[in-house]
Protein backbone atom coordinates (compact mmCIF):
# COMPACT_ATOMS: atom_id res chain seq x y z
CA UNK A 1 0.00 0.00 0.00
CA UNK A 2 1.72 3.20 -0.96
CA UNK A 3 1.40 6.44 1.34
CA UNK A 4 -1.26 7.94 0.46
CA UNK A 5 -3.40 5.09 0.24
CA UNK A 6 -1.97 4.81 3.78
CA UNK A 7 -3.13 8.26 4.81
CA UNK A 8 -6.63 7.35 3.16
CA UNK A 9 -7.17 4.32 5.00
CA UNK A 10 -5.51 5.98 8.67
CA UNK A 11 -8.19 8.83 8.34
CA UNK A 12 -11.49 6.29 7.63
CA UNK A 13 -11.02 4.29 10.58
CA UNK A 14 -10.25 7.01 13.10
CA UNK A 15 -13.77 8.64 11.84
CA UNK A 16 -16.74 7.50 13.48
CA UNK A 17 -19.94 9.37 12.91
CA UNK A 18 -17.89 12.57 11.38
CA UNK A 19 -16.07 12.49 14.45
CA UNK A 20 -12.20 12.35 14.53
CA UNK A 21 -11.49 10.44 17.97
CA UNK A 22 -7.86 9.52 17.04
CA UNK A 23 -7.07 13.46 17.19
CA UNK A 24 -8.86 13.57 20.74
CA UNK A 25 -6.39 10.96 22.41
CA UNK A 26 -3.05 12.82 24.40
CA UNK A 27 0.00 11.96 23.00
CA UNK A 28 0.82 9.24 25.78
CA UNK A 29 -2.14 7.50 24.50
CA UNK A 30 -1.23 7.77 20.99
CA UNK A 31 2.35 6.74 22.12
CA UNK A 32 1.37 3.54 23.81
CA UNK A 33 -0.94 2.56 20.67
CA UNK A 34 2.15 3.02 18.29
CA UNK A 35 4.41 1.08 20.50
CA UNK A 36 2.27 -2.16 18.92
CA UNK A 37 3.28 -1.57 15.47
CA UNK A 38 6.57 -2.18 13.54
CA UNK A 39 8.80 0.44 12.78
CA UNK A 40 8.04 1.35 9.47
CA UNK A 41 4.45 1.46 10.16
CA UNK A 42 5.02 3.86 12.90
CA UNK A 43 7.16 6.18 10.60
CA UNK A 44 4.28 6.26 8.30
CA UNK A 45 2.15 7.99 10.40
CA UNK A 46 3.89 11.27 10.03
CA UNK A 47 1.98 12.13 6.61
CA UNK A 48 -1.58 12.31 8.24
CA UNK A 49 -1.31 15.65 10.15
CA UNK A 50 1.75 18.57 11.60
CA UNK A 51 0.65 17.06 14.77
CA UNK A 52 1.76 13.19 13.41
CA UNK A 53 4.82 14.60 11.73
CA UNK A 54 7.27 14.16 14.55
CA UNK A 55 5.71 11.73 17.00
CA UNK A 56 7.48 8.68 15.52
CA UNK A 57 10.74 10.00 16.61
CA UNK A 58 8.78 9.63 20.44
CA UNK A 59 7.61 5.86 20.39
CA UNK A 60 9.83 3.86 22.91
CA UNK A 61 9.94 0.40 21.02
CA UNK A 62 11.54 -0.20 18.01
CA UNK A 63 10.67 -2.93 15.70
CA UNK A 64 12.50 -3.68 12.88
CA UNK A 65 11.83 -7.46 10.79
CA UNK A 66 12.39 -8.14 7.12
CA UNK A 67 9.05 -7.71 6.67
CA UNK A 68 9.99 -4.29 5.86
CA UNK A 69 10.95 -5.23 2.12
CA UNK A 70 9.04 -8.70 1.59
CA UNK A 71 7.67 -7.30 -1.75
CA UNK A 72 10.93 -7.40 -3.32
CA UNK A 73 12.97 -9.48 -4.74
CA UNK A 74 15.34 -11.60 -2.02
CA UNK A 75 18.73 -9.30 -2.55
CA UNK A 76 16.91 -6.71 -2.84
CA UNK A 77 14.22 -6.59 0.33
CA UNK A 78 17.99 -7.38 2.20
CA UNK A 79 19.49 -4.59 0.89
CA UNK A 80 16.54 -2.42 1.93
CA UNK A 81 16.63 -3.50 4.97
CA UNK A 82 20.11 -3.01 6.09
CA UNK A 83 19.59 0.71 4.38
CA UNK A 84 15.77 1.44 6.05
CA UNK A 85 17.59 0.37 9.81
CA UNK A 86 20.33 2.51 9.68
CA UNK A 87 18.87 5.35 8.03
CA UNK A 88 16.02 5.17 10.65
CA UNK A 89 18.56 4.65 13.82
CA UNK A 90 20.91 8.18 12.07
CA UNK A 91 17.16 9.84 12.08
CA UNK A 92 16.47 9.02 15.35
CA UNK A 93 20.41 9.53 17.17
CA UNK A 94 19.61 13.79 15.78
CA UNK A 95 16.40 13.90 16.89
CA UNK A 96 17.06 13.10 20.62
CA UNK A 97 19.60 16.68 20.60
CA UNK A 98 16.01 18.28 20.55
CA UNK A 99 13.05 15.80 21.53
CA UNK A 100 13.25 15.81 25.41
CA UNK A 101 11.05 12.62 24.76
CA UNK A 102 12.72 10.59 23.09
CA UNK A 103 13.58 7.72 24.65
CA UNK A 104 14.61 3.72 23.66
CA UNK A 105 13.29 0.87 25.50
CA UNK A 106 12.64 -1.87 23.86
CA UNK A 107 15.04 -2.52 20.60
CA UNK A 108 13.63 -5.97 18.45
CA UNK A 109 15.32 -6.94 15.91
CA UNK A 110 14.11 -9.96 13.71
CA UNK A 111 16.27 -10.20 10.19
CA UNK A 112 15.84 -13.95 9.61
CA UNK A 113 17.37 -14.86 6.30
CA UNK A 114 18.94 -11.65 5.79
CA UNK A 115 21.90 -11.87 7.63
CA UNK A 116 25.19 -11.21 6.12
CA UNK A 117 28.67 -11.75 7.83
CA UNK A 118 29.94 -8.90 5.90
CA UNK A 119 27.68 -6.41 7.84
CA UNK A 120 28.30 -7.78 11.14
CA UNK A 121 29.86 -4.63 12.18
CA UNK A 122 26.71 -3.18 10.87
CA UNK A 123 24.76 -5.02 13.39
CA UNK A 124 27.09 -3.94 16.11
CA UNK A 125 26.59 -0.33 15.63
CA UNK A 126 22.96 -0.94 15.70
CA UNK A 127 23.27 -2.81 19.25
CA UNK A 128 25.90 -0.39 20.48
CA UNK A 129 23.03 2.24 19.79
CA UNK A 130 20.39 0.34 21.67
CA UNK A 131 23.26 -0.50 24.57
CA UNK A 132 23.72 3.41 24.61
CA UNK A 133 20.35 4.15 25.28
CA UNK A 134 20.12 2.03 28.24
CA UNK A 135 17.16 -0.23 26.95
CA UNK A 136 15.08 -2.47 29.16
CA UNK A 137 14.18 -4.91 26.47
CA UNK A 138 16.49 -6.63 23.30
CA UNK A 139 15.24 -9.20 21.11
CA UNK A 140 17.44 -10.41 18.81
CA UNK A 141 16.33 -12.94 15.67
CA UNK A 142 19.48 -13.16 13.63
CA UNK A 143 19.68 -16.35 11.39
CA UNK A 144 22.08 -17.77 9.38
CA UNK A 145 24.23 -16.62 6.50
CA UNK A 146 21.97 -17.13 2.85
CA UNK A 147 23.73 -17.51 -0.39
CA UNK A 148 22.38 -18.64 -3.69
CA UNK A 149 19.35 -19.80 -1.97
CA UNK A 150 21.79 -21.72 0.71
CA UNK A 151 22.68 -21.32 4.38
CA UNK A 152 25.71 -21.68 5.82
CA UNK A 153 26.23 -21.94 9.31
CA UNK A 154 27.90 -18.88 9.92
CA UNK A 155 26.10 -17.08 13.42
CA UNK A 156 26.76 -13.36 13.58
CA UNK A 157 28.62 -12.91 17.34
CA UNK A 158 26.84 -11.38 20.25
CA UNK A 159 29.11 -7.89 20.08
CA UNK A 160 31.05 -7.65 23.80
CA UNK A 161 29.14 -3.93 23.48
CA UNK A 162 26.00 -5.50 25.29
CA UNK A 163 27.44 -6.66 28.64
CA UNK A 164 27.32 -2.87 28.96
CA UNK A 165 23.45 -3.22 29.00
CA UNK A 166 22.95 -3.43 32.55
CA UNK A 167 19.44 -2.15 32.82
CA UNK A 168 17.73 -4.69 30.30
CA UNK A 169 15.19 -6.26 32.01
CA UNK A 170 14.03 -9.16 29.35
CA UNK A 171 16.99 -10.32 26.69
CA UNK A 172 15.49 -12.77 23.88
CA UNK A 173 18.28 -14.61 21.82
CA UNK A 174 17.82 -16.49 18.52
CA UNK A 175 20.06 -17.98 16.01
CA UNK A 176 23.26 -16.67 16.94
CA UNK A 177 26.76 -17.34 18.40
CA UNK A 178 27.69 -16.67 22.42
CA UNK A 179 31.48 -16.50 22.95
CA UNK A 180 31.64 -17.36 26.93
CA UNK A 181 34.29 -15.50 27.44
CA UNK A 182 31.92 -12.61 28.09
CA UNK A 183 30.64 -12.05 31.68
CA UNK A 184 26.82 -11.82 31.04
CA UNK A 185 26.50 -10.03 34.09
CA UNK A 186 22.38 -8.37 33.93
CA UNK A 187 21.85 -7.46 37.46
CA UNK A 188 18.20 -6.10 36.25
CA UNK A 189 17.41 -8.98 34.17
CA UNK A 190 14.08 -10.73 34.76
CA UNK A 191 13.44 -13.13 31.91
CA UNK A 192 16.10 -14.75 29.73
CA UNK A 193 15.32 -16.75 26.27
CA UNK A 194 17.86 -18.95 24.27
CA UNK A 195 16.67 -20.88 21.10
CA UNK A 196 19.06 -22.11 18.66
CA UNK A 197 22.01 -20.92 20.46
CA UNK A 198 25.79 -21.87 18.90
CA UNK A 199 28.49 -21.35 21.34
CA UNK A 200 31.99 -19.99 20.17
CA UNK A 201 34.59 -23.06 19.89
CA UNK A 202 36.59 -22.16 22.53
CA UNK A 203 34.05 -21.78 24.99
CA UNK A 204 34.84 -24.20 28.20
CA UNK A 205 32.14 -23.19 30.30
CA UNK A 206 28.20 -22.98 29.80
CA UNK A 207 26.56 -19.77 28.76
CA UNK A 208 23.48 -20.51 31.02
CA UNK A 209 25.70 -21.16 33.87
CA UNK A 210 27.52 -17.80 33.38
CA UNK A 211 24.07 -16.00 32.96
CA UNK A 212 23.19 -17.37 35.94
CA UNK A 213 26.14 -15.96 37.73
CA UNK A 214 25.63 -12.69 36.68
CA UNK A 215 21.88 -11.85 36.73
CA UNK A 216 21.07 -12.65 40.22
CA UNK A 217 17.16 -11.46 40.13
CA UNK A 218 16.42 -13.46 37.04
CA UNK A 219 13.18 -14.89 37.43
CA UNK A 220 12.07 -16.73 34.04
CA UNK A 221 14.58 -19.04 31.62
CA UNK A 222 13.53 -20.33 28.87
CA UNK A 223 15.70 -22.76 26.15
CA UNK A 224 14.54 -23.94 23.37
CA UNK A 225 16.79 -26.24 20.30
CA UNK A 226 19.53 -25.38 23.12
CA UNK A 227 22.44 -27.67 23.68
CA UNK A 228 24.60 -28.07 26.97
CA UNK A 229 28.04 -28.44 26.72
CA UNK A 230 28.90 -31.66 27.78
CA UNK A 231 30.88 -31.95 30.71
CA UNK A 232 32.13 -34.82 32.96
CA UNK A 233 31.27 -33.25 36.04
CA UNK A 234 27.72 -32.77 37.69
CA UNK A 235 27.77 -28.65 37.29
CA UNK A 236 24.39 -27.78 39.18
CA UNK A 237 22.56 -25.52 37.59
CA UNK A 238 21.24 -22.62 40.54
CA UNK A 239 19.88 -20.07 41.31
CA UNK A 240 18.06 -18.20 44.19
CA UNK A 241 15.46 -16.14 41.98
CA UNK A 242 14.46 -18.37 39.34
CA UNK A 243 10.97 -18.60 39.45
CA UNK A 244 9.90 -20.25 35.52
CA UNK A 245 12.07 -23.16 33.76
CA UNK A 246 11.49 -24.22 30.17
CA UNK A 247 13.03 -26.80 28.28
CA UNK A 248 12.26 -27.32 25.00
CA UNK A 249 13.95 -29.84 22.76
CA UNK A 250 17.15 -28.90 24.89
CA UNK A 251 20.04 -31.75 24.17
CA UNK A 252 22.84 -32.98 26.99
CA UNK A 253 20.58 -32.91 29.85
CA UNK A 254 22.35 -36.01 31.07
CA UNK A 255 23.49 -35.81 34.99
CA UNK A 256 22.15 -32.00 34.82
CA UNK A 257 20.99 -30.94 38.90
CA UNK A 258 18.80 -28.16 39.15
CA UNK A 259 19.03 -26.25 42.39
CA UNK A 260 16.24 -23.67 42.08
CA UNK A 261 15.06 -23.72 45.22
CA UNK A 262 12.01 -21.00 44.57
CA UNK A 263 11.16 -22.65 41.09
CA UNK A 264 7.77 -22.58 40.96
CA UNK A 265 6.82 -23.70 37.29
CA UNK A 266 8.76 -26.35 34.75
CA UNK A 267 7.86 -27.09 31.38
CA UNK A 268 9.44 -29.88 29.45
CA UNK A 269 9.45 -30.82 26.14
CA UNK A 270 12.18 -33.03 25.60
CA UNK A 271 13.60 -36.19 26.33
CA UNK A 272 13.94 -36.68 29.92
CA UNK A 273 16.79 -38.63 31.32
CA UNK A 274 16.49 -40.62 34.78
CA UNK A 275 19.38 -39.12 36.32
CA UNK A 276 18.57 -35.13 35.50
CA UNK A 277 18.16 -33.98 39.23
CA UNK A 278 14.87 -31.67 40.24
CA UNK A 279 14.62 -32.86 43.92
CA UNK A 280 15.35 -29.35 45.44
CA UNK A 281 12.66 -27.68 43.18
CA UNK A 282 10.09 -28.27 46.57
CA UNK A 283 7.98 -25.17 45.15
CA UNK A 284 6.95 -26.28 42.33
CA UNK A 285 3.26 -25.18 41.63
CA UNK A 286 2.60 -25.72 37.94
CA UNK A 287 4.56 -28.75 36.12
CA UNK A 288 4.11 -29.60 32.07
CA UNK A 289 5.57 -32.22 30.45
CA UNK A 290 4.88 -32.07 26.72
CA UNK A 291 5.67 -34.58 24.24
CA UNK A 292 6.79 -36.59 26.72
CA UNK A 293 6.99 -39.67 24.39
CA UNK A 294 10.77 -39.88 25.48
CA UNK A 295 10.44 -38.27 28.49
CA UNK A 296 9.49 -41.52 30.03
CA UNK A 297 11.62 -43.77 28.06
CA UNK A 298 14.09 -44.16 31.09
CA UNK A 299 11.36 -43.84 33.59
CA UNK A 300 9.88 -47.09 34.54
CA UNK A 301 6.55 -47.23 37.00
CA UNK A 302 5.56 -46.35 39.48
CA UNK A 303 8.11 -43.51 38.57
CA UNK A 304 5.79 -40.70 37.29
CA UNK A 305 3.63 -40.82 40.73
CA UNK A 306 6.62 -40.76 42.45
CA UNK A 307 8.26 -38.14 40.41
CA UNK A 308 5.08 -36.14 40.89
CA UNK A 309 5.10 -36.59 45.28
CA UNK A 310 8.77 -34.65 44.65
CA UNK A 311 6.35 -31.35 44.55
CA UNK A 312 4.14 -31.52 47.29
CA UNK A 313 2.99 -28.08 46.33
CA UNK A 314 1.71 -28.92 42.77
CA UNK A 315 -0.83 -27.25 41.76
CA UNK A 316 -1.27 -27.81 38.14
CA UNK A 317 -0.15 -30.37 36.27
CA UNK A 318 -0.15 -31.37 32.41
CA UNK A 319 0.97 -34.52 30.30
CA UNK A 320 1.14 -35.03 26.90
CA UNK A 321 2.45 -37.87 25.69
CA UNK A 322 2.42 -41.80 24.15
CA UNK A 323 2.26 -44.39 26.46
CA UNK A 324 4.76 -46.97 26.34
CA UNK A 325 4.00 -50.74 27.36
CA UNK A 326 5.23 -50.31 30.69
CA UNK A 327 2.84 -47.50 31.31
CA UNK A 328 -0.78 -48.60 30.33
CA UNK A 329 -1.63 -47.64 33.92
CA UNK A 330 -0.77 -44.26 35.38
CA UNK A 331 -1.70 -43.25 38.63
CA UNK A 332 -2.20 -39.60 39.46
CA UNK A 333 -2.44 -38.36 43.20
CA UNK A 334 -1.17 -34.99 44.78
CA UNK A 335 -2.67 -33.54 47.53
CA UNK A 336 -2.71 -29.77 46.13
CA UNK A 337 -3.52 -31.17 42.58
CA UNK A 338 -6.08 -28.21 41.33
CA UNK A 339 -5.73 -28.78 37.75
CA UNK A 340 -5.06 -32.15 35.86
CA UNK A 341 -4.67 -31.92 32.02
CA UNK A 342 -3.72 -35.08 29.48
CA UNK A 343 -3.47 -35.19 26.22
CA UNK A 344 -3.31 -38.69 24.61
CA UNK A 345 -1.63 -38.23 20.99
CA UNK A 346 -1.41 -42.03 19.74
CA UNK A 347 -4.47 -44.08 19.21
CA UNK A 348 -3.43 -46.80 21.99
CA UNK A 349 -5.35 -48.48 25.09
CA UNK A 350 -4.24 -46.67 28.72
CA UNK A 351 -5.77 -46.66 32.05
CA UNK A 352 -5.57 -43.72 34.07
CA UNK A 353 -6.78 -43.01 37.89
CA UNK A 354 -7.11 -39.88 39.67
CA UNK A 355 -7.16 -40.58 42.94
CA UNK A 356 -6.47 -38.90 46.46
CA UNK A 357 -6.86 -35.08 44.83
CA UNK A 358 -9.34 -33.32 47.21
CA UNK A 359 -8.58 -29.91 45.84
CA UNK A 360 -8.87 -31.03 42.08
CA UNK A 361 -11.46 -28.13 40.48
CA UNK A 362 -10.34 -28.76 36.24
CA UNK A 363 -9.96 -31.81 34.25
CA UNK A 364 -9.10 -31.72 30.69
CA UNK A 365 -8.68 -34.31 28.35
CA UNK A 366 -7.77 -34.37 24.28
CA UNK A 367 -7.38 -37.41 22.54
CA UNK A 368 -8.92 -41.04 21.34
CA UNK A 369 -11.62 -42.99 23.98
CA UNK A 370 -9.57 -46.30 23.68
CA UNK A 371 -8.92 -45.17 27.18
CA UNK A 372 -10.20 -45.58 30.97
CA UNK A 373 -9.91 -42.54 33.15
CA UNK A 374 -11.29 -43.01 36.51
CA UNK A 375 -11.41 -39.57 39.15
CA UNK A 376 -11.98 -39.32 42.92
CA UNK A 377 -12.76 -36.57 43.59
CA UNK A 378 -15.07 -34.57 46.51
CA UNK A 379 -15.78 -31.54 44.22
CA UNK A 380 -17.89 -30.88 41.76
CA UNK A 381 -15.34 -30.57 38.96
CA UNK A 382 -15.31 -28.43 35.30
CA UNK A 383 -13.88 -30.01 32.41
CA UNK A 384 -13.07 -30.04 28.67
CA UNK A 385 -13.08 -33.03 26.51
CA UNK A 386 -11.50 -32.75 23.13
CA UNK A 387 -12.10 -36.35 21.00
CA UNK A 388 -10.10 -36.51 18.49
CA UNK A 389 -12.24 -38.55 15.48
CA UNK A 390 -12.67 -41.42 14.13
CA UNK A 391 -15.09 -44.03 12.38
CA UNK A 392 -18.85 -43.41 13.52
CA UNK A 393 -19.47 -47.47 13.60
CA UNK A 394 -21.58 -49.57 16.16
CA UNK A 395 -18.05 -49.95 17.97
CA UNK A 396 -17.92 -46.37 18.35
CA UNK A 397 -21.41 -45.61 20.57
CA UNK A 398 -20.40 -48.52 22.56
CA UNK A 399 -16.67 -47.14 23.00
CA UNK A 400 -18.31 -43.19 24.38
CA UNK A 401 -20.92 -44.43 26.42
CA UNK A 402 -17.98 -46.52 28.61
CA UNK A 403 -15.95 -43.66 28.16
CA UNK A 404 -18.31 -41.10 29.22
CA UNK A 405 -19.22 -43.65 32.06
CA UNK A 406 -16.03 -43.52 33.46
CA UNK A 407 -16.00 -39.85 33.88
CA UNK A 408 -19.40 -39.97 35.93
CA UNK A 409 -18.28 -38.29 38.49
CA UNK A 410 -19.80 -34.58 40.31
CA UNK A 411 -19.62 -32.32 36.90
CA UNK A 412 -20.35 -28.82 37.39
CA UNK A 413 -19.73 -26.80 33.91
CA UNK A 414 -18.32 -29.68 30.61
CA UNK A 415 -17.04 -28.13 27.70
CA UNK A 416 -17.11 -31.52 25.01
CA UNK A 417 -15.48 -30.94 21.71
CA UNK A 418 -15.81 -33.09 18.71
CA UNK A 419 -16.00 -32.51 15.18
CA UNK A 420 -19.20 -33.87 13.95
CA UNK A 421 -22.62 -34.23 15.61
CA UNK A 422 -22.45 -37.55 14.90
CA UNK A 423 -20.20 -38.54 17.04
CA UNK A 424 -22.66 -37.88 20.45
CA UNK A 425 -26.04 -39.02 18.06
CA UNK A 426 -26.38 -42.57 19.33
CA UNK A 427 -28.16 -44.38 16.66
CA UNK A 428 -32.19 -44.72 17.99
CA UNK A 429 -31.75 -48.93 17.98
CA UNK A 430 -28.84 -48.24 20.50
CA UNK A 431 -31.17 -46.23 22.86
CA UNK A 432 -33.74 -48.67 22.67
CA UNK A 433 -31.97 -51.12 24.25
CA UNK A 434 -29.40 -49.71 26.07
CA UNK A 435 -30.19 -47.59 29.32
CA UNK A 436 -29.67 -44.54 29.55
CA UNK A 437 -26.57 -43.95 31.38
CA UNK A 438 -27.40 -41.22 33.87
CA UNK A 439 -24.43 -39.38 33.28
CA UNK A 440 -24.34 -36.16 36.39
CA UNK A 441 -23.77 -33.11 34.31
CA UNK A 442 -25.33 -29.99 35.01
CA UNK A 443 -24.15 -27.23 32.47
CA UNK A 444 -22.76 -28.59 28.91
CA UNK A 445 -21.43 -27.28 26.43
CA UNK A 446 -20.86 -28.82 22.93
CA UNK A 447 -18.54 -27.68 20.48
CA UNK A 448 -18.55 -29.13 17.15
CA UNK A 449 -18.43 -27.93 13.21
CA UNK A 450 -22.23 -28.54 12.53
CA UNK A 451 -25.00 -25.77 11.73
CA UNK A 452 -27.55 -28.01 10.94
CA UNK A 453 -30.83 -26.97 12.43
CA UNK A 454 -32.41 -30.65 12.06
CA UNK A 455 -28.85 -32.50 12.95
CA UNK A 456 -28.61 -30.06 16.12
CA UNK A 457 -32.25 -31.30 16.88
CA UNK A 458 -31.37 -34.66 17.34
CA UNK A 459 -27.90 -34.02 18.83
CA UNK A 460 -29.82 -32.14 22.02
CA UNK A 461 -32.39 -34.65 22.21
CA UNK A 462 -29.05 -37.39 22.52
CA UNK A 463 -27.61 -35.33 24.47
CA UNK A 464 -30.71 -35.16 26.81
CA UNK A 465 -31.32 -39.38 26.95
CA UNK A 466 -27.33 -39.85 28.33
CA UNK A 467 -27.36 -36.93 31.15
CA UNK A 468 -31.49 -36.01 31.81
CA UNK A 469 -30.23 -34.12 34.98
CA UNK A 470 -28.98 -30.92 32.42
CA UNK A 471 -29.32 -27.82 33.52
CA UNK A 472 -28.51 -25.73 30.75
CA UNK A 473 -27.10 -26.85 27.54
CA UNK A 474 -25.76 -24.92 24.87
CA UNK A 475 -24.33 -25.87 21.08
CA UNK A 476 -21.79 -23.88 19.32
CA UNK A 477 -20.21 -24.15 15.83
CA UNK A 478 -16.30 -24.73 16.08
CA UNK A 479 -14.27 -21.85 14.67
CA UNK A 480 -12.04 -23.58 12.00
CA UNK A 481 -8.27 -21.50 11.55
Amino acid sequence: MDDNGWKKRAKSTSMVGGEDRISKLTDSVILHILSFLPTDQVVKTCILSKRWKLIWYAVPTLFFSNDIASELEWKQSRQKFYSYVDKYLKHRKKAMYYIVDSVITSFDLDMYDFYQRSKAGILDKWLAFAIENKVKELHLRIGLERKNNRFYPEYYCLPKVVENGTYLTVLELKCLELDSSHSFSFPFLKALSLEEIQQSDKAKDDVVFKFLLGCRCLEKLRLHKYEFLRSGDKIPLQSLSLKFLELTYTTNLDGLQVEAINLESLVITCRFPSNIDFSACKKIRNLSFDGTVLVFDAIKPPSLNALISYYPLLENLTLTFRPKQYEKHLRISSQQLKSFSFKNCHFEPCNITIESVPKLSYFCYEGYIDLTISIESSNSLSGKIVICKEDYDAAWYIDMLNFLLNLNCSWNTISLHVEECEALIWPEKFTRVCRSPLLNWKHLKVITKCNNPEIISDLKDSLIWISPSLETLSINKMQIF
